[in-house]
């Protein structure tokens, strides 16, 4: 895949998941929203830099710290140099969480298995079906709940359910051809029923029917399900990304 072709998912998937402050600096996109999400909390380093790195790096440091946050990187591997992660690394900041892009044609052509129905849903009842579905207490979504609504790009809030009990969710965002999936669950008691691909199948035709062309998303490297799920559904890597956060000597 080539570098402007990454660098289109990697707006779009901004775009899918927007902060709610967020500032330019010298090529990086720092982003403040508070909450447990580092998407939306973290430094986004899009380009090359022109102010020295130790004096960027400080400066974001300060800038965090102002908001009452831990300062955190997001690292895409295709536009991050070495200078930058080695400046990192020798002033003590440690890279995690490796993060893979995966991408795929679109293909709408799939229909949902007999017994499902799929529903379109409103912020507040999808939040809710996500809740039950993944066992998160409603309060412990109210960041989730800031993000949805400030995406601006369309959205489709989707919930499965059989015999009127949801058994998976999921969100598509669609923005020119690109369609990117976001928040793929599956009840727990309803694993291996082939759910979470009927999730994917229905946000894919619902992309494909407004001129989407190409699907993204975004699974943690150690997310062994989910990355098996989406190998099997045709998905490839398109680059990846690690985290970087600052560990005092004294932790």
């Amino acid at each position: 895949m080539d570098r402007e072709m990454m660098m289109q998912i990697e707006w779009a998937a901004l775009n899918a998941w927007p902060a709610s402050r967020q500032m330019m600096y010298d090529g990086w996109l720092l982003r403040f929203t508070g909450g447990a999400s580092k998407r939306v909390n973290s430094v986004n380093v899009l380009g090359e830099s022109s102010f020295p790195l130790l004096e960027k790096i400080a400066h974001c440091e300060e800038a965090y710290a102002r908001q009452g946050l831990p300062v955190i990187y997001r690292l895409p591997e295709p536009f991050t140099s070495a200078a930058l992660r080695e400046s990192l690394v020798g002033l003590g900041y440690v890279e995690y969480d490796p993060t893979y892009v995966l991408g795929r044609d679109i293909d709408a052509s799939d229909d949902l298995p007999n017994g499902i129905t799929l529903r379109f849903l409103s912020i507040p009842d999808w939040l809710q079906v996500r809740s039950l579905i993944s066992g998160t207490p409603l309060v412990g979504l109210v960041h989730h709940a800031i993000v949805l609504n400030l995406i601006v790009p369309e959205k489709a809030l989707i919930g499965l359910y059989v015999d009127d009990r949801p058994v998976a969710c999921g969100m598509g965002v669609l923005e020119g051809e690109l369609l990117g999936y976001f928040s793929i669950y599956t009840r727990g008691s309803a694993r291996r029923n082939g759910y979470g691909r009927a999730v994917m199948a229905a946000l894919s035709r619902w992309g494909g029917e407004r001129g989407a062309k190409f699907g993204y998303l975004q699974v943690e490297g150690d997310n062994k399900p989910a990355l098996g799920l989406y190998e099997r559904l045709g998905f490839e890597l398109c680059y990846s990304y690690v985290y970087s956060k600052l560990v005092k000597a004294n932790q």
